[in-house]
C-alpha cells in the first residue's frame, strides 16, 4: 500500500471522532496473530451465521414451506417470528455489560431489539446468506437443509454397545 493511500487513512481518522486507542486495539484485534482461545462471548457470536443460514435454508417462520415465495419473503417471514426475536436477543448480547438480575438483561436485549427496523434486519440477514462465509456454510449443508452429523457418534455407539 503506497504512501498516498495511507494519507487518505490518517486524513479520514483525522476528521471523524476516533480515539487513537481505539484504533490501534482495533487493528491489533483485526491483524494480529491470536495468542489466546475464542472468549465465551466470541464464540456465541461467530455462530450467528451457522444460526442463519441454517435457518433461512430451512424457511423457519414461513407456514407453507412447499409453496414458491421470494426469498426476502422467506426472511422476512422468519424475522417476524418470536423464534427470530429471542435468537437475536441471544446472540448478540453487549460484551462486558453488567446486568443486576436476568429479568433486565433480557428485557434490555428485547429493547435493542425492538430499536433495529424489521427492513434492517432482513437486510442484514440477507447480507450474511450472500456473504463469502454464508455461501460456505451452505455448502455444508444437506440437500434436506440441515447440518451433516459426523460418524463419530456412530464410532461412539460401537465402543459403548460393541455394534
Amino acid at each position: 500500500m503506497g504512501a498516498e493511500n495511507w494519507n487518505k487513512v490518517i486524513k479520514f481518522l483525522k476528521t471523524s471522532n476516533a480515539k487513537p486507542q481505539k484504533v490501534l486495539n482495533m487493528l491489533k484485534t483485526v491483524y494480529s496473530k491470536r495468542t489466546v482461545p475464542e472468549s465465551d462471548f466470541e464464540m456465541v457470536r461467530n455462530s450467528w451465521a451457522y444460526i442463519v443460514v441454517g435457518s433461512l435454508a430451512n424457511k423457519y417462520g414461513t407456514k407453507n414451506k412447499e409453496k414458491k415465495i421470494p426469498f426476502t419473503q422467506v426472511i422476512r417471514n422468519w424475522v417476524n417470528s418470536k423464534d427470530y426475536q429471542n435468537a437475536w436477543c441471544i446472540f448478540h448480547l453487549k460484551k462486558g455489560k453488567k446486568k443486576i438480575n436476568e429479568l433486565s438483561w433480557e428485557q434490555s436485549s428485547h429493547d435493542d431489539f425492538k430499536k433495529i427496523p424489521t427492513e434492517r434486519h432482513v437486510k442484514q440477514l440477507n447480507d450474511i446468506w450472500v456473504s463469502k462465509i454464508g455461501k460456505k456454510i451452505r455448502s455444508t449443508l444437506t440437500p434436506a437443509g440441515k447440518f451433516p452429523i459426523s460418524d463419530h457418534s456412530k464410532k461412539f455407539d460401537k465402543i459403548l454397545y460393541g455394534e
